[in-house]
């Protein structure tokens, strides 16, 4: 059994059938150009939540904060937000914050440099705001 060049596979279907299949096929393309021709450009390209943004970009001051919120820092758990909470009230006094600046911080069991470090954005004291200026001891 040997092929010829230019020889025509015959599957044994009728002009009919093959008029039948590239019907559907042509149909069904149709359908899928229609289909992408009616997507808004950038339909694909996800959008942030505006909530969600806010929501990063709040900042906690440890003065004021309850442990609950605390709790929404970096790498700070319950056992660690109730200890900012208990040195809070043990260090603060009328004239003096607990926390004056972030290294203070460090001053609470268990809060060391490198969780310091990556907490920082997330900290809002009244020294680390843009043109805000530490009050006299």
């Amino acid at each position: 059994m040997t092929a010829r060049l230019g020889a025509r596979l015959e599957l044994g279907w009728t002009h009919r059938h093959r008029a039948a299949l590239a019907a559907l096929v042509g149909l069904w393309g149709a359908l899928l150009a229609a289909g992408w021709a009616r997507r808004p450009i950038g339909a694909d390209v996800p959008v942030a939540d505006p909530g969600a943004i806010q929501a990063v970009r709040e900042r906690i001051d440890p003065n004021t904060a309850s442990a609950a919120s605390l709790r929404r820092l970096r790498l700070i758990g319950p056992v660690r937000a109730e200890a900012i909470v208990r040195y809070r009230r043990a260090a603060r006094t009328p004239r003096r914050r607990a926390f004056e600046v972030l290294e203070d911080l460090a001053n609470v069991p268990g809060l060391g440099p490198g969780t310091l470090r990556r907490i920082e954005r997330d900290v809002a004291l009244a020294s680390s705001r843009p043109g805000a200026t530490a009050p006299a001891p």
